[in-house]
C-alpha cells in the first residue's frame, strides 16, 4: 500500500470526503479520494489524480453516483 498523506476531509450529509496526496515519483505527488458512505461502507475510483480538486471533483461524483434516489 502506498504512503499516504491526509490533506482534505469534506463533508455532505451523511457522507465523507477524504482526500489523500501520494507519491507517484521522485519528488511527484499525485491524489486519491475515498467516499465514506451512511452505512460506512468506503468507495474510491482507484485512481490516482493529478490536483487535490480533480480528486475531490471525482469523489463528489462517486457520492452522486452511489446515492439512492
Amino acid at each position: 500500500m502506498q504512503n499516504c498523506e491526509l490533506v482534505d476531509v469534506l463533508t455532505q450529509p451523511d457522507w465523507v470526503i477524504a482526500i489523500g496526496r501520494v507519491a507517484i515519483g521522485l519528488g511527484e505527488y499525485g491524489y486519491r479520494c475515498w467516499v465514506f458512505t451512511p452505512d460506512f461502507t468506503v468507495l474510491d475510483d482507484g485512481e490516482v489524480h493529478p490536483s487535490r480538486e480533480a480528486a475531490a471533483e471525482s469523489a463528489r461524483r462517486l457520492v452522486m453516483d452511489s446515492r439512492e434516489y
